[in-house]
């Protein structure tokens, strides 16, 4: 008997392409995570070593200071002088390290400070503070260590005073961290420090040498500058000169620095009158029409092959003023007879926005059409009407006749439109000193002039009253309006924006700036200037002023003068009868309620 084997089949175990991904994920995470653990024992390691390093770079030159006699504890164009170096770049362990040394006179506070000192000796002991700072990973780090040096004997301060440096900001606050650099060549040996003041806005270095020169310069970073000046020919009366020390007494003075500011120029035309019009040359202003063609210089109703249309329309290009200001009216010229008509209208884009009727309640008559020109457009509102278009529906009751519009035109007020490359000098009223003649010298004087869009942008400027002017024969243009009025504060860290209306120039004109007791600009009021046989009078602009032009000279001293009435309801009136206009004059008022 043979016996039968069954056969059976072979399954083999695989993995999946979901279980490959999954494995791959795995290891990819755990190898991610031991590499985050490296990098981060390295910057540990890293920071560690580096921490060491300038622990002992600190020390080592705390032990040398130590090592020192007393007298000779001191840097080098420091105060105390010596020879160990304000600043030096080391470099330990491929770090690289900046060490400095600022070694300083103390006056204790248990004999009594200053002026106050018991036995007059304000440089009772030295203090030395040595920084070393280094970056790693982009990180700057520091170590700091005081030590204080005190002297064997009896104190003593031979042939030395007292430098005391105040630092307040514009409101007379205390200015912390503020980097004071204290320089005097003309002794031997010279000085040369940089030092910060500290919570009470103080520097104070007790020792200081006897000696004049002694230079200071205050700066921080964001705030403007104040420093001590030169006595030289540019500068021969300084304010405030350079300082001087004098054995056993004090030196004390104070600076002010704060935030420095932006200021942004933009020059532009007057608002003036200008228009839109159509000569029908072409149709190329004619945005839509029927049963209407352009020809001879005209619209006028097509012309069918045996007469003319019996009606037609044609609507104007859009009109939409970039600056507008105001609309004045909508005109035009045509030609009608007995048998032919023409009515315009008003459109306007409403806001989904499709081109609509103006409503009679903003334009009375506009629905029925106007056929009389001109017709008064001032009253609509340019913030809902800022583009029109002119219509026109010409009608004839004889195909052998037709209307003809010659032209229409709509006329409007633009401004103040943008005025490029206008150069111009501001000054601010802080000075350094008076020349020979004893006239002021600014700290700030400057000639610049606006871009190709009418806008330049002064930075970093310290608050003061700055004024700007213009070379107004040179350039042909006056000041019209100054928005803000000029001069303008700047208080500190803030940016502000003073817009300058240019026009014509004339040899003399007068600039009425009208303000109430608050500095607010007063529109609306009532500006009066006359001199006989001139009499003439303006209302002030939304920023409070008014501006003359095409004057006569006329002065106190030429016995010519003007006289000025300024009024608005709800304040006294300004009577001035002795004004002078000559050049480009301007004024400022002031009204009281």
């Amino acid at each position: 008997m043979q016996s039968s084997r069954e056969t059976q089949p072979i399954t083999r175990a695989g993995l999946s392409l979901i279980d490959v991904i999954v494995g791959v994920s795995l290891m990819v995470l755990v190898f991610v995570s031991i590499f985050g653990v490296f990098r981060l024992s390295t910057e540990v390691i890293a920071n560690s070593k580096a921490r060491i390093g300038a622990l002992a770079l600190v020390n080592e030159q705390a032990e040398y200071i130590r090592s020192l006699s007393y007298d000779d504890v001191g840097t080098v164009a420091g105060i105390p002088s010596g020879n160990i170096p304000q600043i030096e770049t080391i470099t330990l362990n491929d770090v690289e390290y900046i060490r400095r040394i600022l070694v300083q006179y103390v006056d204790e506070i248990k004999d009594g400070e200053g002026a106050a000192d018991e036995n007059g000796i304000t440089a009772d002991y030295k203090r030395a503070k040595i920084e070393v700072k280094w970056t790693i990973r982009q990180q700057e780090k520091s170590i700091i260590l005081v030590t204080n040096v005190v002297p064997k004997g009896i104190e003593s301060l031979a042939g030395g005073g007292t430098l005391i440096i105040n630092v307040f900001d514009a409101l007379g606050a205390v200015v912390e961290g503020a980097n004071v650099h204290i320089e005097n060549n003309s002794l031997i040996p010279a000085v040369s420090v940089d030092i910060s003041t500290n919570s009470d806005g103080k520097v104070l270095f007790p020792g200081s040498p006897s000696g004049n020169n002694y230079e200071i310069t205050v700066t921080k970073t964001g705030y403007s500058n104040a420093q001590t000046y030169d006595a030289d020919a540019g500068n021969p009366n300084p304010n405030p000169g350079h300082l001087s020390v004098i054995a056993g007494e004090t030196t004390s003075v104070s600076f002010q620095i704060d935030k420095v500011s932006g200021k942004t120029v933009r020059t532009f035309t007057p608002v003036g009158d200008d228009s839109w019009e159509d000569l029908f040359a072409d149709s190329s202003k004619i945005s839509q029409s029927a049963s209407t063609t352009v020809s001879g210089g005209a619209l006028v109703l097509s012309d069918f092959g045996s007469g003319f249309e019996p009606e037609g329309f044609a609507y104007s290009e859009d009109v939409s003023p970039q600056y507008l200001t105001s609309w004045q009216n909508v005109s035009w010229n045509d030609v009608v007879s007995a048998s032919t008509s023409v009515l315009y209208r008003l459109y306007y884009y409403n806001a989904v926005p499709e081109l609509v009727l103006i409503p009679d309640i903003d334009l009375p008559g506009n629905v029925a059409g106007f056929i009389s020109s001109p017709v008064d457009l001032s009253a609509l509102n340019i913030a809902n009407y800022d583009t029109l278009r002119v219509a026109a529906f010409l009608d004839s009751i004889d195909a052998s006749s037709t209307p003809s519009v010659l032209d229409w035109s709509i006329a409007y007020a633009a401004g103040p439109i943008p005025l490029p490359d206008i150069p111009f000098h501001m000054r601010g009223t802080k000075t350094i000193g008076t020349d020979g003649g004893g006239l002021p010298i600014y700290k700030y004087e400057a000639d610049l002039q606006t871009d190709g869009n009418g806008i330049t942008t002064i930075n970093d400027l310290e608050w003061d009253n700055y004024d700007i002017t213009v070379n107004n024969a040179g350039l042909g243009l006056d000041i019209s309006e100054a928005c803000p009025s000029q001069p303008r504060s700047l208080n500190p860290d803030t940016t502000v924006t003073s817009d300058l209306v240019l026009s014509p120039h004339t040899n003399h004109s007068f600039l009425i700036s009208v303000t109430d007791i608050s500095s607010t600009p007063i529109q609306g009021a009532s500006v009066r200037l006359y001199r006989l046989p001139f009499d003439e009078t303006q209302n002030t602009s939304s920023c409070g002023q008014t501006f003359f032009s095409g004057l006569s000279q006329g002065t106190v001293s030429g016995d010519n003068p003007y006289s000025l009435t300024v009024s608005m309801a709800g304040y006294q009136d300004i009577m001035l009868s002795e004004v002078d206009v000559d050049g480009a004059s301007k004024i400022s008022i002031v009204l009281q309620p």
